[in-house]
């Protein structure tokens, strides 16, 4: 499914299981849009900072240009590297090296579906110069943690409605608009995977986690309860009414007739956009039309992020280059190197991005998109997506679906706390 690094995010879900117990520390700071740091006197020159990065070449040249800036500026040195890690240990090996007391300072696109784990075994630092405000409100509740902030959003997406332009001249906006289309021009999207189906889940009013006052509480799902059948059926819908797809199209089948000309429609992210226009593609992107109830979808937010390591020995100088990493003039960088998309609200609405269609139809989304649960409980909310099959199929109906999936997470989140 890493089609690019901005991929990241989907697959992190998938890649961590195990990272048990502990507490995370419990300071905030701000101040991390602009160019604003630590003051010189409290970092010390002659040092030497780690950075390990998720991301891949394009992006990779840009933060050691920055790096290596940042560390002029302080007297300092800082190493940057790519990770090499692949399959289960993608992401978990940052969690095993600071462990061992040999981790980076700072991991940079680190996707935030990881913090909740991290955060438990007390392995992230605050992310003392973050500043809430910067950030579109569901962008942030994503890095926070217990009340507090535990990394730096560097770039945010989720996934929105791609549409050959050559067919659909005009994208629809409501759901009636949206069926008639799909009829005539065809629909899909990888129904298999929670990720891309809870559009219509939240969208139709169910939830993941119960949100008390911004403490998610993972003993109350809100995935069998009314909205969330509804929103099962309407996925059960598109391949037993509708018969836009079948349970057998997963992202690669559904993703291969997007860009052969198969389906006019597709729900995808920007990782998908490359491929699609190297097919000769026109891609349009625009927001998910509302549903049947009058109200948006709510797709989950991907944030990338930069972390500190709570084991860091040079903790003000760690904080200080995470937040550089992230800065505006950083993420503008990022955008320009591989289109990644900026989290800063600044940065959503600059000219820049604003005047490329693509860029625009996604960030367009993240006004109805919603935060991605960052807790560690999370894992077993996709672990227990096995059901779905089982109910677009219609050997399971919506309500009983719905049921199965809320006990497969409950007991898959027993067997992740021991």
């Amino acid at each position: 499914m890493e089609k690019r690094n901005v991929k990241l995010l989907a697959l992190g879900v998938l890649s961590l299981a195990g990272l048990l117990s502990g507490c995370g520390a419990s300071t905030s700071g701000s101040g991390s849009s602009g160019a604003g740091d630590q003051t010189s006197t409290s970092i010390p020159k002659g040092i030497t900072l780690h950075v390990l990065s998720y991301w891949q070449p394009e992006e990779m040249t840009v933060i050691k240009q920055l790096a290596a800036k940042w560390g002029k500026e302080h007297g300092d040195t800082v190493v940057v590297e790519q990770n090499s890690a692949t399959g289960s240990d993608k992401f978990s090996n940052w969690a095993q090296e600071v462990r061992a007391g040999t981790g980076p300072d700072v991991a940079i696109a680190m996707p935030s579906d990881n913090l909740g784990t991290f955060y438990q075994e007390g392995l992230l630092a605050p992310a003392t110069l973050m500043n809430p405000s910067d950030y579109p409100s569901q962008v942030a509740e994503g890095v926070k943690m217990g009340g507090n902030y535990y990394a730096y959003p560097v770039a945010a997406q989720s996934v929105a409605l791609m549409y050959n332009k050559k067919e659909i001249s005009t994208p629809p906006t409501t759901w009636n608009e949206f069926v008639k289309d799909a009829n005539k021009y065809g629909f899909n999207m990888a129904q298999e995977q929670f990720y891309y189906d809870y559009v219509f889940l939240g969208g139709m009013g169910g939830y993941i986690f119960k949100d008390n006052n911004g403490t998610l509480d993972p003993n109350d799902i809100g995935l069998a309860n009314s909205g969330a059948v509804a929103g099962f059926q309407l996925l059960q819908d598109m391949d037993q009414k509708y018969h836009w797809m079948n349970p057998s199209v997963d992202q690669s089948v559904a993703t291969s007739q997007f860009d052969n000309g198969k389906v006019g429609m597709f729900i995808s992210g920007p990782w998908d956009v490359a491929a699609a226009q190297k097919a000769g593609i026109q891609v349009g992107v625009a927001p998910i039309p509302t549903l049947p109830n009058g109200k948006p979808g709510t797709p989950l937010i991907s944030n990338l992020t930069a972390i500190v390591s709570d084991k860091s020995k040079n903790m003000a100088a760690a904080q200080s280059l995470a937040q550089y990493l992230t800065n505006s003039a950083a993420e503008l960088q990022y955008f320009k190197a591989d289109a990644d998309l900026p989290a800063l609200s600044s940065l959503q609405t600059n000219s820049t991005i604003t005047s490329d269609p693509i860029a625009k139809g996604f960030v367009d989304q993240l006004n109805t998109a919603v935060a991605t649960p960052n807790i560690a409980q999370m894992q077993a909310v996709y672990s227990a997506q096995s059901v779905i099959p089982s109910i677009l199929s219609g050997k399971l109906s919506a309500a009983e679906g719905a049921k199965q999936y809320v006990n497969n997470t409950k007991s898959a989140i027993s067997v992740q706390q021991g």
